[in-house]
């Protein structure tokens, strides 16, 4: 699989947005929605607002990402990935977890194809 092809968009970042709004409307659900166990806990919130962190991360990642500026965002990206994973974990919100891991995924996935570019180029 060609992750590198000029015709397609880069892969890591969408799978970052995509995975990151997931958690947003997770973690929407299980603030709002009784009988969730975690319904209007001041977590969730914590949860919503790193999620929505990380879907600025991904668009940064994805339209800015060059240089230091693609790195300082991959960094502060995957420490809030890591962190929205332990609240999910720690929230019993399994969903939302899975959610969290894709988006580390995709984090891993877009150092794996800037590393083969610059591979490539050199």
């Amino acid at each position: 699989m060609d992750l590198t092809s000029s015709g397609a968009g880069p892969i890591g970042p969408v799978i970052v947005l995509v995975a990151a709004g997931a958690g947003v409307l997770l973690g929407l659900y299980y603030y709002a929605v009784p009988l969730t166990g975690i319904t209007g806990a001041p977590g969730v919130l914590l949860v919503i607002g790193s999620s929505v962190a990380l879907v600025i991360d991904a668009v940064v990642l994805w339209f800015g990402g060059r240089g230091w500026v693609f790195g300082v965002f991959w960094t502060v990206g995957l420490l809030g990935a890591l962190g929205t994973l332990a609240a999910a974990c720690f929230l019993h919100a399994w969903s939302l977890s899975a959610a969290m891991m894709i988006v580390l995924i995709g984090l891993i996935v877009t150092i794996a194809v800037k590393t083969q570019r610059r591979r490539a180029v050199a």
